[in-house]
């Protein structure tokens, strides 16, 4: 049972069947079941279009049929007969497009992007159909951060959804009533729909849920609701029905609004409506901030953006303020629905229209004040294919409850999930090694270090170069190894945007490199250009290491020594090496470096690596190998 299900009751919803006298043709059963479509009662409608399906109409009582089913939610039968209407030659863009969005309804995504393909102009739907499915394996992958498991608020058949946290307890709405003449929805053929409430025993269970007294509910359908803190105020959504009187709108449709009801002694009572209601649109599913003076809720008032919008009222000395639309990219050209607000910090909502894995999924925000954050899908197992909607979160963050259709496939029918947010864990597995020899190093001691608190973890690496840690979720790290002689180095790990456990390796080559005094080491990529001795942008990674290097490494000071190949002048190139070490020198000083601990030489050509002297013959490559930077540890301070 979604908005859409829960936008109209027209007048026939006073009686659950229609006694027809005599049966007729084809064209008679069209005419009745349209009738009785446009009517919204599609249970009944059912009956009539399957009387046609053996006649000319064929494909127009398939297509009504569709059509019947999915308004009733039951996206099998509805696939189904779309399935067939596709086939004909006089199937629609709208037809195809309505079919994929249904196979995608079914986790069918692969057939769903064929069908999507084969269109020539999809509209925004279809477009945000086809950029999700992309996404979608991604999705898929069973994060460890959750679990979920289905409710005992359910019992046999019954729809169940929208669970609310009230005292000790859950409320919730059901279908579960007895059904009867009077109490019968067409548009299902099910009962209506009323609150019930289930008290939260030991171990986390349920009791057997009864229904809520007093004045919400009533002839028609009740639910969603939003309780304030103190738990003495209920806004709750119902349909157009007070005071025994039904108000319609101008297309005779009962719709949805929100109602305020106060608690006295334990029963709810004082029932009125909210002023921004309308007989002309539905307004329903409110969520409220802590302090009860904010709300959000979803309406398919005009002037929105699609279907059913999500909406922000604002309660100023004891009224409520007009709605203001929450925009895009809440809001999209399709429904969004069932808000829920999570300590003032967070925005949950339902909406098809945004990119998903099928039918309504849950998406969360960040919510600051007036700010609200760019959607994210909550993904697998969260969301499915199916419709997820109506969540609850606990104070703790830790658990809540979810509605969900996901395993009545078959039926549709709407049932209530529990689920437990899982601490995230992370293992950092590392080993340290000789950069050289690439052969493990014991006894290097390792450091963690967290970035934000500077909260550091030590080991010591093991016989076969091995460490690990335990890491935290949503957090940066630096590890760090020293050892006796050799460079310390350091390395950056991080289990910021990680959505599942796992184990982390790293070959931290904390490449333990020996430190040997006076001993030249090559600083790939140091160039410049002819003549010139600036620092290129392309020079600067390999400065920026060694930059790493003297940080890492507090105790050593360093000669920084520029080459030059043979072609020019000896005392030319004594003059350019010089001051191409001292531009470097000068790099690495701004980067936070004691000028203390670096000295700049130029060699100018004085320590060619190969052949290349004066008046030899040689290739670029070969003079190349001569143009280097080089450095080398000529002292260290280990006070």
């Amino acid at each position: 049972m979604n908005f859409r299900q829960l936008t109209g009751v027209k007048s026939i919803l006073t009686f659950c069947t229609l006694a027809l006298l005599f049966s007729g043709c084809a064209s008679y059963h069209m005419r009745q079941g349209n009738r009785l479509f446009n009517l919204m009662a599609y249970n009944e409608a059912v009956k009539e279009y399957t009387k046609a399906l053996d006649s000319k109409y064929k494909c127009e009582a398939q297509r009504n049929l569709a059509n019947s089913y999915l308004k009733m939610n039951n996206v099998a039968k509805a696939r189904q007969f779309y399935a067939e209407v596709i086939k004909d030659t006089a199937a629609t863009n709208t037809d195809k497009q309505l079919y994929a969005d249904l196979l995608m309804r079914s986790g069918q995504y692969t057939d769903a992007k064929q069908v999507l393909d084969k269109i020539t102009s999809l509209d925004s739907k279809g477009k945000v159909m086809l950029a999700s499915i992309d996404s979608i394996p991604s999705w898929q992958e069973d994060s460890a951060n959750y679990r979920i498991e289905r409710s005992n608020l359910n019992s046999g058949s019954e729809s169940n959804f929208s669970p609310t946290f009230y005292k000790d307890g859950i409320m919730f709405v059901s279908d579960r009533g007895k059904l009867t003449a009077r109490n019968c929805y067409d548009w299902t053929g099910r009962p209506f729909l009323d609150l019930y409430f289930s008290k939260i025993e030991g171990g986390g269970k349920s009791a057997n849920p009864d229904k809520v007294s007093g004045d919400m509910n009533g002839k028609y359908h009740e639910g969603p609701v939003a309780i304030n803190s103190k738990g003495d105020t209920m806004y709750i959504t119902r349909n157009n029905y007070i005071k025994k009187k039904v108000g319609k709108s101008e297309q005779d449709v009962v719709n949805l609004k929100i109602y305020q009801l106060y608690k006295k002694d334990t029963t709810w009572t004082g029932l009125k409506e909210l002023p921004f209601n309308s007989n002309n649109f539905s307004t329903g599913h409110p969520a409220l901030t802590a302090d009860g003076n904010t709300m959000y809720f979803a309406s398919d008032r005009p002037g929105g953006q699609g279907g059913s919008d999500l909406y922000v009222s604002h309660k100023v000395n004891g009224v409520w303020s007009d709605p203001k639309n929450l925009g895009a990219p809440v809001n999209t050209a399709g429904n969004e629905v069932f808000p829920f607000v999570w300590k003032d910090s967070a925005l949950y909502f339902s909406s098809d229209g945004n990119y998903g894995m099928g039918g309504l999924d849950v998406f969360k925000c960040a919510l600051n004040g007036e700010q609200i954050g760019t959607p994210v899908n909550m993904a697998y197992p969260f969301n499915t294919s199916y419709d997820d909607f109506g969540i609850a979160v606990a104070a703790n963050g830790k658990e809540g409850y979810l509605s969900s259709n996901r395993e009545t496939s078959n039926t549709e029918v709407d049932q209530i999930y529990k689920f437990f947010f899982e601490e995230l864990r992370f293992t950092l597995q590392g080993v340290t090694v000789n950069k050289k020899s690439q052969e493990p190093i014991e006894g290097v001691i390792v450091e963690l270090k967290n970035d934000a608190t500077g909260e550091v973890e030590k080991v010591v690496s093991k016989k076969d170069g091995t460490f690990n840690f335990k890491l935290n979720p949503h957090t940066n790290y630096t590890v760090i190894g020293h050892k006796e002689e050799y460079f310390t180095n350091s390395e950056a790990v991080t289990t910021v945007g990680k959505i599942k456990s796992e184990n982390m390796y790293v070959k931290l080559k904390l490449e333990m490199e020996e430190i040997v005094i006076d001993k030249p080491i090559v600083l790939e990529n140091i160039y410049y250009d002819f003549d010139k001795w600036n620092i290129r942008a392309d020079a600067k990674p390999g400065l920026d290491k060694l930059v790493k290097i003297m940080s890492d490494n507090p105790a050593i000071s360093i000669e920084l020594g520029s080459h030059t190949d043979s072609r020019a002048d000896d005392r030319y190139n004594d003059r350019l090496s010089q001051k191409r070490a001292e531009s470097a020198v000068k790099y690495i000083v701004s980067h936070g470096i004691s000028q203390s601990r670096i000295a700049a030489k130029g060699y100018g050509e004085t320590q060619l690596v190969n052949r290349c002297k004066n008046g030899v013959r040689c290739s670029e490559a070969e003079h190349q190998a001569n143009r280097r930077t080089e450095f080398k540890v000529v002292k260290i301070d280990n006070k």
